[in-house]
């Protein structure tokens, strides 16, 4: 790919972690678990240096979980992680900004938002005038999300 991300590489993790030898039937056993940011820069399996935003990826199949970073989620196996962590960055700048679909479904499976306040987040998403009422129920979930989100390394 010529900009640090080998794809063979972390196809080759990959399938060395799969119960199917074929890359597209190997990536059908993954799915995105949880995201993270790191205190200090990691390296992804596709040995790209540095990542900071991290995702967690686990295999349905053979339950090995590793951390891949979020280029090579988006880009290779298609989790929209990208979403998730662009949310985060408008709460974290915002907290009374609106989280986006993708980010809302992912914190609600995760079990970080329940299902009341995924309805909310959901019928509030594209409102642009909330009352006082709806923005402080706005901020306070999205202060869950934020503190739910796991910082790791050195800090």
């Amino acid at each position: 790919m010529g900009d640090g991300y080998n794809f063979e590489e972390l196809k080759r993790e990959i399938l060395a972690r799969s119960r199917a030898s074929d890359w597209e039937l190997a990536k059908k056993e993954w799915q995105l678990v949880a995201i993270s940011e790191a205190h200090e820069p990691e390296r992804c399996l596709c040995s790209h240096f540095p990542i900071i935003e991290l995702c967690s990826i686990s295999n349905r199949v053979t339950g090995v979980s590793v951390d891949v970073g979020n280029v090579c989620v988006k880009r290779f196996l298609g989790f929209r992680s990208d979403l998730i962590f662009a949310s985060l960055k408008r709460i974290r700048k915002e907290i009374q900004a609106s989280v986006g679909t993708d980010a809302t479904a992912f914190f609600y499976e995760q079990g970080i938002i329940n299902d009341w306040e995924y309805r909310f987040q959901q019928s509030t998403m594209r409102k642009r005038n909330l009352s006082e009422a709806q923005m402080a129920t706005r901020t306070r979930i999205n202060q869950k999300i934020i503190a739910s989100i796991g910082r790791r390394g050195i800090g």
